[in-house]
């Protein structure tokens, strides 16, 4: 899908390139037979911190990237232009000086804009099955990030990988770039068993929780939970449960063409009406406003 057609259909998976897009990559496993990777190096010392791959993005219009349910965390730096990313507050215009983290397991989507070149660093951390990940977030996290420091440790990294190709200095390269990530995304890290309760969670936001349940999912007490959640995320675990189901309708309502009462029970409302009012205390708009608003910034930004 070209963000330059100002279309109004809801987004797949999908991956254009364009011929003016040009990028450095090394990546973890030659297993990878994606025609935009297989030809890039492979690099051992990224497995180490659980990075699938990583490398410089020089980004032109029609450049797109959807994953529906990416099955790892994306970490990104914006070094130079502007470019458009999903995040769960909406479309959100990146520039230089600023950094977005997208949790594994809900939809990345980001694109140029027609006009505007966009360079930016990456590094794509896998999800081992059944472990605790070293980057973990339960939602998506734009702030002020040093560009030009990342991009230099990315450089060297790259260098270091593909011309000497001395492992030794290579993971520490990889290491330096995993502290850079790790600091960045430290306050808004959760505590390991918040992580599980709320992937489990969010692996079936239709399941009816409440606070025993949830409670006995974190194998701790519901008073307990209640202290950990207020800890880390300022909000009781019910209100929690609440943002998550908001997040992923608002996800839904830009990506989908599902109608409101499907997106409505997907997240664990059986009634319309009550999702609607809760939509709106969160958002401050109807499901409905919320969808064309959005539609609108598209098209406007596209």
């Amino acid at each position: 899908m070209n963000p330059s057609n100002q279309k109004e259909c809801s987004l797949s998976e999908t991956h254009i390139f364009g011929q003016d897009t040009t990028l450095q990559c090394i990546r973890a496993h030659d297993h990878d037979t994606r025609d935009w990777i297989i030809q890039q190096p492979v690099c051992n010392a990224l497995q180490q911190f659980q990075m699938e791959h990583a490398g410089i993005m020089h980004a032109r219009s029609p450049y797109e990237v959807v994953r529906m349910r990416q099955q790892g965390a994306f970490f990104m730096v914006t070094t130079k232009g502007r470019g458009r990313i999903l995040t769960d507050k909406g479309w959100h215009l990146t520039s230089p000086g600023e950094a977005c983290l997208l949790p594994a397991y809900t939809t990345n989507a980001f694109h140029c804009i027609e006009g505007i070149p966009w360079d930016f660093c990456w590094v794509r951390y896998e999800h081992p099955e059944g472990q605790i990940p070293l980057i973990n977030s339960t939602q998506p996290v734009v702030a002020p990030f040093e560009s030009d420091q990342f991009l230099s440790a990315m450089q060297g990294m790259l260098t270091e990988a593909t011309t000497r190709n001395r492992f030794a200095i290579t993971q520490q390269w990889v290491r330096l770039i995993h502290i850079y990530v790790s600091e960045f995304i430290a306050p808004y890290r959760s505590d390991d068993r918040l992580w599980r309760l709320w992937s489990a969670v969010e692996d079936h936001l239709d399941k009816d929780w409440d606070l025993p349940l949830m409670a006995k999912e974190a194998c701790m007490s519901g008073e307990h939970l209640r202290r950990l959640c207020h800890s880390q995320h300022g909000r009781s675990p019910i209100q929690q449960l609440r943002w998550l189901r908001m997040q992923r309708a608002a996800a839904l309502l830009v990506t989908s063409d599902h109608k409101i009462e499907s997106i409505a029970y997907d997240v664990g409302y059986k009634n319309p009406i009550v999702f609607s009012t809760a939509f709106k205390r969160e958002f401050g708009v109807q499901p409905s406003t919320f969808r064309a608003d959005q539609a609108g910034i598209r098209r406007t930004l596209g």
